[in-house]
C-alpha cells in the first residue's frame, strides 16, 4: 500500500468512526442554532467522505476543489454557536459573507483557540480559492510536460486529506462537547489524536473547545 493510500485509509476510518459518535446519540433537539449547526455537521462529513472517495478514484482536481466549501462549512458551523443574532439572520438569509482574513480570530476568540482556528484557515488559504474557482492552481495542474495529464504531488493531495479530516474533527468536537455528550467528545479527541500520531511528519491541526 501506498502511503498515499495509506493517508486515505486512515482518514476514511477516523471519518467513519468520529461520525458514528453523534450519530449514535440520535436525534439532536431542533433551533434556530442547533438546526443550522447540524445541516453544516452533516454536510461536513459528507464533504470528508467526497474528498476521500474522489482522491481514491484519483480525480484530484474535484477533490481539491471540495477544499473550500468545506472550510466554509465549518467557519460556519462554529459561527452559528456564538454569533449575534442579527448575524446569525444573515447567514441562515444567505446574506452573510465570510472574510477569511478575520473569520480565524473571531472563532479563537470565542472559543479560548489561543490562535489555533487563524492557524488553521492560514495554512490551508491556498486551497480556499484557486482550487475551487478554478484558477491558476487547478490548471497549472492540468498538465504533466506538454501531456495534457493531471499533475498533483503526493504532498498537495495528502495536505487536502489531512486538511479535510482536521474539519471532520473539528465540526465533531465542537457538536459533542455543545450537545454534552461528554464521552463522545473525549472519544472524538483520543480518535484525532490517535491519527495524528499515524503520521507525525505532517501537519495535523488541533483545534476546538
Amino acid at each position: 500500500m501506498s502511503s498515499l493510500q495509506e493517508e486515505t485509509k486512515l482518514a476514511t476510518e477516523f471519518g467513519s468512526k468520529a461520525e458514528k459518535l453523534v450519530l449514535a446519540n440520535g436525534q439532536c433537539p431542533i433551533g434556530d442554532r442547533n438546526t443550522p449547526l447540524m445541516a453544516y455537521w452533516s454536510l461536513i462529513f459528507e464533504f470528508h467522505k467526497a474528498i476521500l472517495s474522489l482522491i481514491a478514484s484519483k480525480f484530484y482536481g474535484a477533490a481539491f476543489a471540495l477544499e473550500r466549501p468545506i472550510l466554509e462549512a465549518t467557519v460556519r458551523a462554529h459561527l452559528v454557536m456564538f454569533v449575534p443574532d442579527h448575524t446569525l439572520k444573515k447567514i441562515l438569509d444567505d446574506e452573510y459573507r465570510t472574510n477569511f482574513g478575520t473569520v480565524g480570530k473571531e472563532i479563537d476568540d470565542a472559543f479560548g483557540l489561543e490562535g489555533y482556528f487563524q492557524k488553521f484557515l492560514t495554512d490551508a488559504k491556498e486551497a480556499l480559492h484557486g482550487y475551487t474557482h478554478a484558477g491558476m492552481h487547478q490548471l497549472g495542474r492540468r498538465f504533466s510536460g506538454n501531456d495534457l495529464v493531471p499533475n498533483y504531488s503526493e504532498e498537495e493531495i495528502t495536505e487536502v486529506i489531512r486538511t479535510s479530516t482536521s474539519a471532520a474533527f473539528m465540526v465533531n468536537n465542537i457538536v459533542t462537547k455543545y450537545f454534552g455528550f461528554e464521552e463522545e467528545w473525549k472519544e472524538n479527541t483520543k480518535l484525532f489524536d490517535e491519527w495524528g500520531k499515524s503520521h507525525p511528519s505532517g501537519t495535523v491541526y488541533k483545534c476546538g473547545v
